[in-house]
């Protein structure tokens, strides 16, 4: 579900604007969360850093904050959508640059033909990514916002009573949820080798069955439990045959 966030100085172009928007989606299956219109820069920026959600934005290029407000916009989620909203098509090339780097493109006096043709654009984007997203991630909520780690670069799952923990290359990430939800989305080169322990089997470097431990690809040593040894046995031996041509 995407949030719809539209700013202007000029406080009448961006209610319009926001009308015409919120009318348009409502019209259709389209789902808004939240949605607010703003004309003080300052505002806007503080509220990209207390919300995470995935969300549209549509922003009057005519701003000499405009790279403060796409950083904070790129922080707050690094897959929202930047739509400059431009007085003419000439404004377009100052307009693009590595710190903005908008999706997309939308003239002030824009009929309602192209404005609808972008709306649909960026949902149907949206939901390619959700869909992508939902076969190689998985999504949780830490403190109300929502985040998705992707699979592949999680490590270690780690079990503490009703917490989980993503162990990442880069961070840690840690939440409220059950192992069995996060094992029912998991591919299956996710194995359990512990009561508080499943790993990502393609960052084993060394299994040492006599001291029970896990090498890892980045060298940190990991114990399994001896209830879980066939399944590790079992599990290189599959590898090992899908492997052999």
């Amino acid at each position: 579900m995407l949030s719809l966030f539209v700013y202007n100085r000029n406080k009448k172009n961006a209610v319009h604007l926001n009308e015409r928007c919120v009318g348009y989606i409502k019209s259709t299956d389209k789902q808004l969360d939240k949605n607010e219109c703003f004309d003080d820069p300052s505002r806007l920026i503080s509220m990209t850093c207390s919300f995470g959600g995935k969300s549209l934005y549509m922003i009057r290029r005519d701003d000499s904050k405009l790279e403060k407000i796409a950083e904070s916009i790129r922080l707050s989620n690094d897959r929202n959508y930047i739509v400059l909203v431009l007085q003419s098509p000439d404004e377009m090339f100052d307009a693009v640059t590595p710190s903005v780097r908008p999706s997309g493109f939308l003239l002030e006096d824009t009929d309602d033909v192209r404005l609808e043709r972008l709306i649909d654009e960026i949902y149907a984007d949206h939901e390619r990514m959700n869909e992508l997203i939902s076969r190689e991630s998985y999504s949780f909520k830490i403190s109300g916002k929502e985040f998705s780690a992707s699979f592949c670069k999680i490590m270690l799952i780690e079990v503490q009573s009703k917490k989980i923990k993503f162990h990442t290359d880069s961070q840690i990430f840690e939440f409220y949820d059950s192992l069995e939800s996060v094992m029912n989305s998991a591919p299956d080169y996710f194995l359990r080798i512990h009561r508080s322990y499943v790993v990502n089997a393609n960052y084993i470097k060394e299994v040492n069955y006599k001291e029970r431990t896990l090498l890892m690809k980045d060298e940190s040593q990991i114990f399994f439990s001896r209830n879980y040894c066939d399944n590790l046995k079992e599990f290189f031996k599959n590898t090992l045959k899908e492997n052999f041509f």
